[in-house]
This record gives C-alpha cells, sequence and structure tokens, in this order.
C-alpha cells in the first residue's frame, strides 16, 4: 500500500499528472511496469478517482503510458514518450540533467538553429531584424549590468526565439516552441557559470551582426559557434550519463 501524499490546495489532476511524470521519468516506475492501482493512487494524493483518471489520461497522451483494461496502466518504452511535449521535456531536465541529455539537446540545436539563422538574415522581414536587435540590446544589458540570471536567461531565450520566427520556416517555429523548457532550463545553467560575460555577449552579437546585416552564411557560422561553446560550457556541469 502506498503511504499517502497531500497535494497543495487547487492542484488536481495537472499536479498528480506532474508527479506521476516525474516518477516515471526519473526511472522510478519503468518501462513496462504497472502504475499502482486507482484506488492506491486516489489514497496517496487525497483526491478523486476522477482526478486520477484525468492525470492518466494526460500521461497517455503523452505517450508515456498506455491504459489497458485486461492489464491496467503500464509504462511505455522510453522510443515511444513524446520527449518534444513540453511537460515530458521538463521533467527529464529535473530528474534526468546529465551529459545525454545536455548532447541530446545540443545535437536539435545544432540541426536547425544554424539553418534558423541563415533563414533569418536572409528572409527576415525589417520587423523580424528589430526582435532581433531588440532581444539582443535586452541581453547584453543584463549581463554586463549583473542583473538577475533569470533576467539574463529570459532575454537570451526571447533572443533565440525570435531568430527562429524570423526564419519563417512552420517546423521550426513549432520546435522553438516545443523545447522552450529546455532551452530556458539549459539557458539559467549557463548564466549561473558564466565567468567572463562580455564574451558571451560578444558570441551573440556575432549572431546578431551577420543577421541583421544580412550575412546568412556567417550567421549559420556564428550560430553554430555559439552553441559549441554554450555546449563545452555545459557539460562539466553535469552528471556523467550512467
Amino acid at each position: 500500500m502506498l503511504e499517502r501524499e497531500l497535494l497543495s490546495v487547487g492542484t488536481m489532476s495537472a499536479q498528480v499528472a506532474n508527479h506521476i511524470g516525474s516518477r516515471i521519468v526519473s526511472g522510478e516506475f519503468l518501462p513496462g511496469a504497472a502504475l499502482p492501482i486507482e484506488s492506491e493512487l486516489c489514497e496517496y494524493y487525497g483526491v478523486s478517482r476522477t482526478t486520477v483518471r484525468e492525470a492518466v489520461k494526460s500521461l497517455a497522451g503523452k505517450r508515456l503510458v498506455e491504459v489497458s483494461p485486461k492489464v491496467g496502466t503500464r509504462v511505455l518504452p522510453f522510443n515511444e514518450w513524446n520527449l518534444l511535449d513540453r511537460d515530458v521535456l521538463a521533467w527529464r531536465l529535473q530528474t534526468q540533467f546529465d551529459a545525454k541529455i545536455v548532447e541530446d539537446i545540443f545535437e536539435m540545436r545544432f540541426c536547425f538553429e544554424p539553418r534558423a539563422s541563415f533563414l533569418a538574415a536572409r528572409d527576415g522581414t525589417d520587423e523580424d531584424l528589430a526582435q532581433i536587435e531588440h532581444y539582443f540590446r535586452e541581453l547584453a544589458a543584463a549581463q554586463l549590468e549583473g542583473l538577475p540570471i533569470k533576467t539574463i536567461s529570459e532575454a537570451a531565450l526571447e533572443f533565440h526565439l525570435a531568430i527562429i520566427n524570423a526564419s519563417h520556416n512552420g517546423l521550426f517555429v513549432t520546435i522553438g516552441s516545443a523545447v522552450k523548457s529546455a532551452l530556458r532550463v539549459s539557458s539559467e545553467m549557463l548564466q549561473r557559470h558564466t565567468k567572463r560575460p562580455s564574451e558571451d555577449v560578444a558570441l551573440h552579437d556575432a549572431v546578431r551582426s551577420a543577421i541583421v546585416g544580412r550575412r546568412p552564411a556567417e550567421a549559420a557560422k556564428a550560430m553554430e559557434h555559439l552553441l559549441a561553446a554554450s555546449r563545452e560550457r555545459l557539460l562539466p556541469l553535469t552528471v556523467d550519463a550512467a
């Protein structure tokens, strides 16, 4: 029998889904394992059957679990998970922040952000470029003035998203939105361990300058350089995957 765990008031099914999802991603519930039966989950979380069913339905939509009348609710294999789901990404970053997930994030970013920078330089509108300039100025000011980490990381996030949006590639924009939580967490980690803010500003400025100067190939290379520098700074902060 599971020991009851009380949730904060007003959280309901989303909070139950969040907690169970984190437990699955952390490996507490392994692939193929059955989740506790509905009545046990109700007692554990102190919620109704309807709340538990809604939470499990949410997790099934993220492909973390599969519900079968004969075998109950079972955890699906990792390769079935919807890894671009915002919640799944957030749970992985909270419970599995290791070298593997950092490599996965940056390999994905290398696949589309340099090309997005190329397209932004080539096809971005004047309004798009003004947005990129705006978020770069916010980032530079926050970095050099030593503003709170969250302020700096949000400015960096918006800078990258502005470039992705300026690409006018619908799939890139969708991916950027999907991995926003991963970008935010990695950005915050980087800002906590930035030893030379001016160097970070210079890396972003090289990307900005190439894009607003309408130099697509240079913009792509500048973004590759920025991502490579960020990855090399972040990897030593992780715990190696087992």
